[in-house]
């Protein structure tokens, strides 16, 4: 019956971020609008585009710079067994967002390594992402943008 499934929101990321993300590793989002603001609290899903988002490869100095060896941001930006783009892969909880208009603050330490962005490359809005956990298996899905709704299989969160 209908329990068998749960209706949530869900955004989509492109990898490597997508990966740093459910992996737990990049703990802020930033984007240039709002979309997080009426999420706050709330268990979200996370889909995986099925492009690579461009970067320059920025994301693995970052991480090296937080001491992260090669092996390990190899793991961190790939999908687990099982897993691949075009699903929805992983349950997030999000947080505050907040506003953060200078890029000199975007680009503290702390912060860049919290987006694994630098500063110049973040949008100016930061949402605290936390709770990341894989699902037990991917959900296939056609990705949108902003946030929107799926029903999905509740046998699909439960690991």
């Amino acid at each position: 019956g209908s329990g068998d499934v749960v209706e949530m929101s869900v955004f989509s990321m492109n990898m490597p971020f997508a990966g740093l993300v459910a992996h737990g590793t990049k703990t802020l989002e930033t984007r240039n609008g709002t979309m997080f603001l009426p999420l706050e609290g709330q268990e979200v899903l996370l889909h995986v585009g099925r492009r690579t988002y461009p970067d320059g490869g920025m994301h693995r100095d970052i991480l090296a710079r937080s001491g992260l060896g090669e092996a390990e941001i190899d793991r961190l930006t790939t999908l687990p067994e099982g897993l691949s783009r075009g699903e929805i892969v992983a349950v997030v909880r999000v947080g505050k967002t907040v506003l953060v208009e200078d890029e000199a603050d975007r680009s503290a330490p702390d912060v860049e390594a919290g987006a694994v962005a630098t500063g110049a490359a973040m949008g100016r809005y930061l949402t605290t992402i936390t709770d990341a956990r894989f699902l037990p298996r991917g959900v296939p899905l056609r990705g949108q943008p902003g946030v929107f709704r799926a029903t999905v299989p509740r046998s699909a969160l439960e690991g």
